[in-house]
């Protein structure tokens, strides 16, 4: 299965990761934008709409709680939001309470995020 037509936005200060999430999300056919902080992913959701929105926690402008409820507020429940993050508790519990509809814990295998991502309900909504 491929996540071609899929609009997918990823919120990541680590460039590194970033890029690497990016790279391997385009590879498997979808439509990738990036921000590196809170700031900027709302900016891109304000412009256009996505259909997945895959974002770490540990964010150095914006809660990742806060950041998950701004998001829901712009873009209501058709965007998907994916959280990967390598905070415990409480976070998880709070992104799940703000509108995550998946939280994954570092470090996470590649195939479970696509495992996640190419489930028919997201790809009947693109």
């Amino acid at each position: 299965m491929s996540l071609r037509g899929i609009r997918i936005l990823v919120i990541e200060d680590a460039q590194d990761i970033r890029e690497v999430f990016t790279l391997l999300l385009r590879a498997e056919g979808a439509d990738v934008e990036s921000a590196a902080n809170g700031r900027e992913a709302t900016e891109l959701v304000a412009q256009q709409p996505f259909d997945v929105v895959l974002s770490d926690l540990g964010l150095p402008d914006i809660p990742g709680d806060v950041l998950i409820r701004e998001l829901r507020s712009r873009s209501g429940l058709t965007t998907r939001v994916l959280v990967v993050t390598g905070y415990g508790e409480p976070f998880l519990s709070r992104a799940r309470q703000a509108g995550a509809d998946v939280v994954f814990t570092k470090p996470v295998e590649w195939s479970r995020i696509l495992e996640y991502l190419e489930r028919p309900d997201l790809a009947a909504s693109a």
